[in-house]
Formats: structure tokens, C-alpha cells, sequence
């Protein structure tokens, strides 16, 4: 569990991350919505594929916070790991992909989503951080990995991604051709 309050390389507490924690208040799942309003309030969103493309995962949560945008899933649920982190929620960053794609997706585009995980009153709950929600199951996303954050489950830039998502897929439709036999 201590693993998961420390900060990792992309979501390490850096002063202005537990300045920015000391102004949020409630604790629990009132922590997570004032944490999520921080995030949707404070942040805007850049689109701008060139961009996106151009900073995909390199930024750590403290960078994006001093640009003041984020450019999708990923940025969010950064911010969000760090903010939560900060006063002291057990948090996870958690990487999916969505099932159809798995199934029957094309390889040229990718179908993936940033999901965290945080722990409170004994229990995980599953955050999504990018759409301001709380969800009670994965349904149909598929679990890729969980870690501090992007780059601590070897994932850093679009290219490795793409890579990993590709082995994944291959293994999963392997795996489902076993159980059909």
C-alpha cells in the first residue's frame, strides 16, 4: 500500500503539488470530487493533434500543471495521482484497453484509457479522472497494467505504446483461442 502514496518519476510531490494539495479540502470521496473539480477548473484541454503527438507522455504531472493544459486521459489522471497522493490516498494509475479493439480493432488506431485507482475507507474504487467519474467496474475496457504511473510501467512515449498494445493483443487473442478449445 505505501507503494501507491509515494510519487513516481511522472507523478513525484513536488512543492508546488503539496501546495496545490493543501487547498483541497474533504477527505475520502469528497477528497477525489474536490480533486477532480481542481483538475477540470484549472486545467484546460489542448486538442491539437500535432501537439499531443509531439508531448505524448513526457510531461510529469508537475509540468502539466506549470503549462496549464492537459492533452487527454493521460494528463488528467497524472495530475490526479499526484493531487491524491499528496494527501496521502493510495493511488494507481491504470492503463486499459478497450475490449472491442482487442478483439477486432485496427492496429493503425489504437483504443485505449487512463484509469486511477484510490483507496479509501478499506476499499479501491475506480476514478476516471479525464471525464470526472466514478465507475464500479472496468466493463469494457480491458486492465493493461497498474503502476505509480506511465513511464513506471514502461510506457513513455506513443511508439512503445503502440508496441505494447500490439503484444498485448496478439497474447489476448491467443488466450481467447484457448479457451474456445
Amino acid at each position: 500500500m505505501d507503494k501507491y502514496i509515494k510519487g513516481g518519476k511522472q507523478t513525484e510531490l513536488t512543492k508546488r503539488i503539496e501546495d496545490i494539495s493543501k487547498e483541497l479540502m474533504g477527505d475520502g470521496l469528497d477528497l477525489v470530487e474536490h480533486t477532480l473539480k481542481w483538475i477540470h477548473k484549472n486545467l484546460k484541454t489542448n486538442n491539437d493533434p500535432e501537439l499531443k503527438n509531439k508531448i505524448f507522455r513526457t510531461r510529469t504531472a508537475d509540468q502539466i500543471i506549470k503549462d496549464g493544459f492537459v492533452t487527454g486521459c493521460t494528463d488528467s489522471a497524472l495530475v490526479f495521482l499526484a493531487l491524491t497522493r499528496a494527501k496521502g490516498v493510495p493511488a494507481k494509475y491504470v492503463e486499459t484497453i478497450r475490449r472491442r479493439w482487442l478483439e477486432v480493432g485496427d492496429d493503425d488506431f489504437i483504443e485505449g484509457h487512463i484509469f486511477s485507482e484510490v483507496y479509501i475507507n478499506d476499499k479501491w474504487y475506480i476514478i476516471d479522472p479525464a471525464e470526472g467519474q466514478l465507475l464500479f467496474w472496468y466493463n469494457r475496457w480491458v486492465v493493461y497494467d497498474r503502476g505509480l504511473d506511465s513511464w513506471d510501467i514502461g510506457i513513455h512515449n506513443m511508439q512503445e505504446l503502440k508496441d505494447e498494445f500490439a503484444n498485448f493483443k496478439d497474447n489476448y487473442k491467443n488466450n481467447k483461442k484457448t479457451e474456445q478449445q
